[in-house]
C-alpha cells in the first residue's frame, strides 16, 4: 500500500484503511463544505488548484492511488447527495456562483 516513492508511516497505514473502508458518507458533507469555505479569499482559479493538490498530496502522504481516490469520490456522489442534504449542492453552487462569477 505504497503508491509512488513516499514513505508511509504505520499511523499513515492505519488512516489510509479508515479512508479505504469507510462507508459513513453522510459523515463527509460538511467537513467538504467547510474545506471549500476555508477557500473563500483565495483567487477563485487558485482555489481548484490548491484542493487538487492537496488531495493528491494527501493521498500519496497515506499510500493512496489519488486516480482511484478520485473514482471513489465519483461512487460516493449519489449517497452524499441524499434526501435533505445541502452540503454537496451548497458546494456546486458556490463554485457555479462565486468561482466562475469574477
Amino acid at each position: 500500500m505504497n503508491f509512488g516513492d513516499h514513505e508511509v508511516t504505520a499511523r499513515a497505514r492505519v488512516i489510509a484503511e479508515r479512508a479505504r473502508w469507510s462507508s459513513d458518507v453522510s459523515a463527509l458533507r460538511e467537513p467538504a463544505f467547510a474545506v471549500i469555505h476555508r477557500m473563500e479569499g483565495v483567487h477563485p482559479h487558485l482555489q481548484f488548484n490548491a484542493l487538487m493538490l492537496a488531495a493528491r498530496a494527501a493521498a500519496e502522504a497515506l499510500g493512496l492511488d489519488p486516480h482511484e481516490e478520485i473514482e471513489k469520490a465519483g461512487r460516493m456522489m449519489a449517497a452524499a447527495e441524499g434526501p435533505y442534504t445541502t452540503h454537496v449542492q451548497a458546494i456546486r453552487d458556490y463554485v457555479r456562483g462565486e468561482l466562475t462569477r469574477i
